[in-house]
């Protein structure tokens, strides 16, 4: 997108937002009432904390508009400060809590690495402000996120990409795939490189239209493999090898983690998760033993999505039982 189109952009967007979210916030004593009555006739807190949610998010982001007008803004802390007040504002209010589970990578040793490539799975509206807060605040890293284009009228997002390494990818290709190098090349100690591979949450469609993809492409063994796999989308190789050639010195760190569904797969974005914990295991894979070489890189991948999706079935299984 060329410069002047971003700042067209920028002038409706951020105006309009800026309003609606003022709006949202001087109404939220009128809206909130209106919630209590509608749950306290369906016998749900659900349309109270859904308000809130709102609420909430507008006063963040709010907030990071106005921190994001000091061009001196240190990125890394803005976004670990973001990423907290989010966190904190939906275990508040949905009382929902991230639970690292035992065995998974330390603190200490994440910081050790002299570059992390994170490879996670993508289930549901939210998952992934709860990864970005496990990476940022909890362990302290400088996070660095893959994320598509279409997130740039967001304009948080669109206005902290002049603060923050972050990289806009449009549905693929070599563009995608060279700001993915760009951005991996450049890993220091103490940072990390976010990516989903999966591209999107789980659905069952998107699951049955992506095998079906493989299989017309002729890459039946592939298909094959992701049929095994019940919870989770077939990863997409090309940002993922891209990462992995341009950083070789950096250490994998695989993130699986149970959803916020009975079954660990996809929910309906307008059912809010309450009472819930979020378990996340982490699978750290040291740099000397991740291939870099286009074909041996996708069947590490491939093998980890294995592990990721073999980890998240046992986990449900326990949920539902």
């Amino acid at each position: 997108m060329t410069a002047g189109l971003l700042r067209g952009r920028r002038i409706v967007m951020v105006p309009v937002v800026v309003l609606v979210e003022l709006l949202v916030i001087a109404t939220a004593p009128l809206t909130l009432a209106i919630a209590a009555v509608v749950g306290a006739l369906t016998r749900s807190s659900r349309p109270v904390r859904s308000v809130a949610v709102v609420v909430a998010y507008a006063v963040i982001e709010l907030w990071t508009l106005q921190r994001l007008r000091d061009d001196s803004v240190d990125g890394d802390e803005l976004a670990r400060d973001v990423l907290d007040r989010g966190y904190r504002a939906l275990e508040r209010i949905l009382d929902v809590q991230v639970v690292l589970e035992d065995g998974s990578a330390s603190t200490d040793r994440l910081q050790q690495s002299r570059g992390l490539i994170v490879l996670s799975r993508h289930c549901g509206p939210g998952d992934s402000l709860f990864v970005a807060w496990l990476l940022a605040v909890h362990h302290r890293l400088a996070l660095r996120v893959v994320l598509k284009s279409a997130l740039r009228w967001e304009p948080v997002v669109d206005a902290g990409a002049h603060v923050l390494p972050l990289c806009f990818v449009s549905s693929g290709g070599d563009g995608a795939r060279e700001g993915v190098r760009t951005t991996a090349s450049a890993l220091r100690p103490g940072e990390a490189l976010l990516l989903f591979p999966e591209g999107g949450n789980f659905s069952w469609q998107r699951w049955r239209e992506a095998i079906a993809h493989l299989t017309r492409r002729g890459e039946h063994r592939w298909a094959r493999r992701a049929r095994r796999r019940t919870h989770t989308l077939p990863p997409r190789p090309g940002g993922a090898v891209a990462a992995l050639a341009a950083a070789p010195q950096a250490d994998v760190l695989l993130i699986a983690h149970s959803g916020l569904a009975k079954d660990g797969r996809d929910r309906p974005w307008w059912r809010l998760p309450v009472h819930q914990q979020l378990v996340v295991r982490t699978m750290l894979v040291p740099a000397d033993e991740v291939p870099r070489d286009d074909e041996p890189a996708r069947e590490f991948l491939d093998e980890a999505w294995s592990r990721v999706d073999t980890w998240v079935e046992s986990h449900a299984a326990l949920r539902t039982r």
